[in-house]
């Protein structure tokens, strides 16, 4: 494998293990057999950085190393060049990782990505922006401004920082009266939370069993107190969010959703960024190359 490696010097892990993290991953994709070049950039540099590598003729993918946005941003611009993206997953979520089958251990992270396959998956796009795994209106996107604001004030705890944000959040919900329109119809909602994701997600576990389905769903959670959130929050991490009834799901292949305001903050895997109203949703169809992982082999029964 070509490639060349890009670390957010951001990313969660990075802050927390020190710039050393970076010589370590170059080390360890040299023991398995790739050497790569490697380069630590910041947030602000990161686009500049895949733009370049996607231009180059002499690489075949390129490997981010960060969290979601970080990812987003490189499916983004990696999109239809025929590069393929590697996911380092060094952020506190990590949905795109899991998705692929990529190791959260760095070690077996780098180890999956040296000797991983190329595939094709879908992305998400909204009003022309791209992303790879989740939309969010109302309380995810003010979740993820506090998960922000909570990052700069405690950069070397991501749990802790996660945890700040939570109680930040849910001390302010947002009431949203939204139309949201797809192929089978026009529905109107008064809700508090509302997820379009890319492909669909299993029930008991926050993964895709697919990213080649050409679909969107959306999620609702209707009301506009707290209670009802809280307890979807409850149903996701129980695994029974899809059989309490307590979110609204619906498919569809395109989604347009009009709004009070004439523009919307949104998070976009994770990062905030502002729509103006109707915010129009579309599949990109096997618009990313993505270096997956091998199967791994079961473990041997003792």
């Amino acid at each position: 494998m070509r490639a060349v490696a890009i670390v957010n010097a951001e990313a969660s892990a990075v802050l927390e293990a020190g710039p050393s993290l970076a010589e370590d991953i170059a080390r360890r994709f040299l023991d398995q057999g790739t050497a790569l070049e490697l380069l630590l950039a910041g947030p602000g540099e990161i686009g500049n950085a895949v733009r370049r590598a996607a231009a180059r003729h002499d690489i075949d993918a390129v490997i981010v190393g960060g969290g979601d946005g970080s990812q987003s941003l490189a499916a983004s611009l990696l999109a239809g060049t025929g590069k393929a993206l590697g996911v380092l997953p060094l952020g506190t979520v990590n949905l795109l990782a899991r998705d692929l089958d990529v190791p959260l251990d760095m070690t077996d992270a780098v180890d999956a990505l040296a000797h991983a396959r190329v595939a094709q998956v879908d992305l998400g796009e909204l009003n022309g922006r791209t992303f790879h795994s989740i939309a969010g209106l109302g309380f995810p996107a003010r979740m993820a401004r506090e998960r922000q604001r909570a990052r700069r004030a405690i950069p070397f705890a991501r749990w802790l920082a996660f945890l700040l944000a939570l109680i930040r959040a849910l001390a302010r919900i947002d009431r949203m009266s939204l139309v949201i329109e797809t192929g089978t119809g026009r529905v109107a909602r008064r809700c508090s939370a509302l997820l379009v994701t890319n492909n669909i997600y299993r029930e008991t576990e926050w993964t895709r069993r697919r990213m080649s389905d050409g679909l969107l769903e959306v999620h609702i959670v209707s009301g506009w107190a707290w209670p009802p959130l809280a307890w979807a929050g409850f149903d996701v991490v129980l695994g029974r969010w899809r059989q309490s009834g307590r979110i609204e799901s619906i498919l569809a292949r395109e989604v347009v959703i009009s709004t009070r305001r004439p523009r919307v903050a949104v998070s976009i895997d994770g990062e905030v960024v502002y729509e103006r109203s109707p915010l129009v949703f579309r599949v990109r169809r096997g618009a990313l190359k993505v270096l997956e992982p091998l199967p791994r082999a079961p473990a041997s029964e003792a």
